[in-house]
């Protein structure tokens, strides 16, 4: 059963790329073809790594598989964020026995079919391609390995790379898309409830920000996003264990959060309680660099954010406020998600190795505003130039 599962599973991520109405030329094919190798590679990788040296992903699976006596409606009952990844799992691993080598290939094509979302979201809406070291940056920038090792294997960082991608793709045509969007929405939401709430919160700022509607659609917009992040609230509280939404309470659960996640039981510690917002931010996004990086992992990924930074330091000089306005409702949307998740987790989180898994939520929409901006100004100074000869 695990060797015919892993192989239906490989199968299908060559497959899948043919299930899109999006017109792939024999070149997008063929880089999708590579990512899905690389992508399966990094599985391998991750379990091996996550076998050797544990971690929740073995807990998501083996709770269900082997210590718990408990039936689904038990799982179901206890509520969000971890029990939930129990339910998830009660099917493949209790009652499939599937191995957790086999889990981890399922989950592994959840996150491949994020990156085929994102391609298509980039084809789309990036027009003019750049090179960064003589290399074009798309689709480049796609094979990064900390944008797969996170994303490759069992656990919520993979549910939620794949929720959030299929969220964004979803609401290119949303009319077509609602029941995508809505399952997003929902799978996100019990996983980990805050990240849903990012996203209707970005999605409603847009939308009141976009230059397309009139204020009538705004205020409509606006009363509908507020209903539903209200009717989410509540739940919210309760999952973070905020006695209220105020802020002497979010002060408290963000210093327990910073002490709890900052102990330095993984080498990866960073005090970050004194640091100024624009700092938590910068070490939430770009951080762990060589200066602090231990290990080949950190050393990966201190390159990694090296060449983000550079990157987004080339954003910044076009000045993102000006890319905003002229922004896409697409851009908006995942600029406004990117900020309010960078400020919320810079807030909270203290240890580098949590900050490469959390942030790889974010890391798309940050890739993507950037190709977006350097696009537009190019378009721009072509345009220019022609009204000028």
């Amino acid at each position: 059963m695990n060797l015919i599962v892993i192989v239906f599973f490989i199968f299908l991520g060559f497959a899948s790329k043919n299930w899109f109405d999006f017109k792939f030329d024999s070149s997008d094919k063929k880089i999708l073809s590579y990512l899905w190798i690389l992508h399966l590679f990094v599985a391998i990788v991750f379990y091996l790594y996550v076998n050797a040296n544990g971690g929740d992903a073995r807990n998501y699976w083996f709770t269900v598989k082997y210590y718990g006596n408990k039936y689904l409606v038990d799982y179901l009952a206890r509520g969000l964020g971890t029990n939930f990844m129990y339910v998830i799992n009660y099917f493949p691993s209790k009652i499939l026995g599937l191995s957790f080598l086999a889990g981890s290939i399922i989950y592994a094509f959840l996150g491949y079919l994020a990156f085929i979302f994102y391609y298509i979201l980039f084809k789309k809406y990036i027009r003019y391609n750049f090179k960064f070291f003589g290399i074009y940056v798309f689709p480049a920038i796609l094979f990064l390995p900390n944008l797969h090792f996170w994303t490759a294997g069992v656990g919520k960082d993979t549910l939620l790379f794949f929720c959030i991608s299929l969220f964004f793709y979803g609401i290119l045509d949303y009319k077509k898309n609602l029941g995508k969007i809505l399952f997003a929405l929902v799978l996100s939401y019990f996983v980990r409830p805050h990240i849903t709430l990012f996203l209707i919160f970005s999605t409603g700022l847009a939308l009141i920000f976009s230059g397309k509607l009139k204020l009538y659609q705004k205020i409509f917009f606006f009363i509908i996003f507020a209903a539903i992040i209200a009717v989410l609230i509540n739940p919210l509280i309760a999952f973070l264990n905020l006695e209220e939404l105020d802020s002497e309470s979010v002060s408290n659960f963000s210093n327990t959060s910073v002490k709890n996640l900052s102990k330095d039981n993984t080498g990866s510690s960073v005090d970050i309680s004194g640091y100024p917002l624009p700092l938590k931010i910068f070490t939430f996004l770009f951080r762990p660099l060589f200066f602090d990086a231990s290990g080949i992992l950190g050393l990966v990924a201190s390159l990694e954010n090296l060449i983000l930074f550079i990157l987004t330091f080339k954003f910044f000089k076009l000045n993102p406020y000006k890319m905003f306005k002229r922004g896409t409702m697409l851009f908006k949307n995942m600029m406004l998600f990117l900020i309010i998740g960078s400020v919320s987790f810079s807030l909270i989180l203290g240890n580098l190795g949590i900050m490469l898994r959390q942030k790889n939520m974010f890391m798309p929409s940050l890739i993507f505003i950037i190709l977006w901006s350097v696009s537009y100004a190019h378009e721009r100074k072509l345009k220019a130039q022609k009204a000028f000869t």
